[in-house]
Formats: C-alpha cells, structure tokens, sequence
C-alpha cells in the first residue's frame, strides 16, 4: 500500500501533541531493467465533476478491492461507502452521515477484510465501524479514540495492516512511537511489521511527517504477506514479510538519485501548507521544508500472479518495475498519456486488479481503472 495523507490522519496527532515470497535472508540485487518499457493502459474511470451524485466525489479518502472484485470507495465528504462493480457500474452505498447506529461522522480510513467485511475507522464515535458484505451494519469491532490506525489496507480473514503513531511521556520526554502492524479487531497489534521511536518536537513539522506519514511504503495480500520499502532518496529496497514478521525475500537495486527541481519544491512546499492551513492544524508552526531528492519508491502493490509492483517515486509519471515472487525483475511497465499531474496518484495494485486516484486533482476526482499487463 501506498501512504495517504488525510486531514483527520494530522489532526489526529496534532491534537495528540498538544501468496508472493519465497525462501532467503539475504537481500538480492535485481538485474538492470531494459530501458523499453511496457505500456499501462487506462480502460475507463469513474468519477464525474457534475451529474448523477453517485460518481460525484466530495473526498475520496480510501480505495480498495474487495475479495469479491468490487471497488469500495470511502468518501469522507459524503461520510459514505459507494461500491461499484470491477467495470465501474454503481451498485450501491453503504452507511450516511450521523451519529446513529450504522452512520458515520468523519470517517478517514478503511479497510476491506479477507472476509469480505467492511470496516471503517471512526474515532469520534469510537473506533472501527464494521459492516457485512451486504452493507448492513455489525457494531464497533475495536475501541479506538485516540491515536487510532491510518492507511489501512486489508489482508486476510478478519485482519487489516496499517500504522500507527502513539505520542506519550518517555522519561520526561515528550516522544512518538510509530509502527507498522497487524490488527485483528482490537486496539493491539497482533504482530508489529516495523517500529520507530523518535523524540516530539511541535515546532519541527517537517521532520514530525518525515518520521510518520512519510516513513514506510507498505502493502498487504489476501495471504496476509506484507511488503515493505522506506520512503527514501537513496535507498531502493523492498522486503516481503508473512503475517507473523518472519522475513520471506527481500531485494534491492541500484537507482539514481534524481534531484527535485526548484518548481518542485515550491510546489509541494506551497501544496503542503496550505493543505495543512486548509485543514486546521494547531500546536505546531506551520512550516514544510520538503527532501531535496525525489522518493526512490513511492507505491507497492501485487497482482493475481504473484508479481510485485514497485511505483518508481523517481519519475514524475507512473513508472513500475515489476518483480516475480523471488525478487528477479520480469519488466518495468508505464501508464501512458497522463502528465506530471500523476505524480499525485495513489495507486491500489491486487490480486483483484489496478486503478488509482489522485489526492489533488486539476479539477474533481476520478478513480482510474487500469488494465495489468500479462
């Protein structure tokens, strides 16, 4: 899974301030990737700036596959899940605005559990909201009030993996623990993927993200294997895990460092804070020093055969280097045709298929469906 920043996700903390793998230990270097590369295409999309409110987006803050195909689209403007088909017919919507059994207020991450079961984290009323399949609602699964997990991706059976970040007193220091894990519908991680302690400081914001928000690039399978790789400006590296932590493979390449531009900077720079002024974030000085280099990898995925994707973050247009489940590169693919723009794409990449959204879009959000080369 791919890191999404939400607006609940800062204030959160903020507030709180004030079947792929194989055998091996040892991280191998995969081979040099031919320079021609595969094309990605787009087949269709859902998401229109006016018209039928059931493709209209407030806030797209989750996307996910479910077991069964379907999309599942957490909107945290309209405090809803819609759900459409893998071709991208509407089918329903699950849950509404409220404080009443089965409504939502604020809602800022979900998960799609191996079961099939929804759940959603809800933190002003609570914790995880789950639901069945048919969308009918089952209860509060897990308590979570303060700190709660963010970038959920779901795994297998009853599980979801996500981070999650506890500010707290540490020998008369204020300091941040942040993880990685799995969570089987309680406020404990069943088992802990990656961890970091660093020292709280409110008046250094950039460093607060770098060290949270920005830390690890994760996703889950349907096996429950986790795939991990640092957001980093020179290191690639990718680690496959199974549910317990056990390592599987890992590998690593030898890529360029490839320097932001001045524009760049600005860019994310001016994006970011008014992002964070947009959103009311307090306790801290509202100031975003952006990393001088480009992200090494920005996205991870795997498909139905095992391959799995790696979102090059050194290019401005979606790049992937493709791996089998030994770690031996198979190709680099590239979705074709959508401009630097993309370089604002989430990307959701399953056995169940590939699509993505971008988190600041020119005008409206669409959701990109996209077709996996064979």
């Amino acid at each position: 899974m791919r890191i999404v920043l939400t607006a609940f996700s800062i204030a959160i903390l903020l507030a709180a301030a004030s079947s792929c793998g194989g055998n091996g230990s040892e991280p191998i270097e995969a081979a040099v990737a031919p320079e021609e590369r595969i094309a990605i295409a787009i087949v269709d999309s859902i998401g229109v700036e006016l018209g039928d409110s059931n493709f209209v987006f407030a806030s797209i803050t989750a996307l996910e596959f479910g077991p069964d195909g379907n999309i599942y689209v957490l909107d945290r403007g309209t405090c809803n899940i819609r759900v459409y088909s893998p071709e991208g017919d509407f089918i329903n919507t699950i849950s509404g605005e409220g404080n009443g059994p089965g409504e939502m207020t604020n809602p800022f991450a979900m998960a799609l559990l191996g079961d099939g079961r929804i759940t959603v984290c809800t933190p002003f009323q609570g914790g995880m909201q789950t639901f069945l399949p048919d969308g009918e609602w089952e209860g509060l699964t897990a308590e979570f009030t303060n700190n709660p997990p963010m970038g959920m991706v779901g795994a297998d059976s009853n599980a979801y993996v996500a981070m999650r970040m506890v500010v707290d007193f540490v020998d008369g220091e204020l300091t941040t623990a942040y993880h990685v894990a799995r969570y089987e519908e309680s406020e404990d991680p069943s088992n802990v993927y990656f961890e970091f302690e660093f020292a709280f400081d409110p008046q250094n914001l950039s460093d607060l993200l770098m060290n949270t928000l920005f830390n690890q690039v994760y996703h889950a399978d349907r096996e429950g294997n986790v795939y991990l790789a640092p957001f980093s400006e020179d290191e690639y590296a990718v680690q496959v895990l199974d549910r317990e932590g056990n390592l599987l493979i890992e590998f690593e390449r030898d890529m360029p460092m490839v320097q932001k531009s001045p524009e760049e900077i600005l860019e994310e720079k001016e994006w970011m804070e008014a992002w964070l002024q947009s959103i009311g974030a307090q306790g801290v000085v509202i100031e975003f020093d952006p990393k001088e280099y480009r992200w090494q990898i920005s996205d991870l995925g795997c498909d139905a055969q095992g391959r799995i994707w790696v979102r090059r973050g050194t290019e401005l247009t979606p790049v992937f280097d493709v791996f089998d489940n030994q770690g031996a590169l198979l190709f680099t693919a590239e979705v074709e045709g959508v401009g630097e723009d993309s370089q604002f794409w989430d990307f959701v990449i399953s056995d169940q298929g590939m699509m993505a959204y971008s988190v600041n879009p020119e005008m409206y959000q669409k959701i990109y469906l996209m077709e996996i080369p064979q």
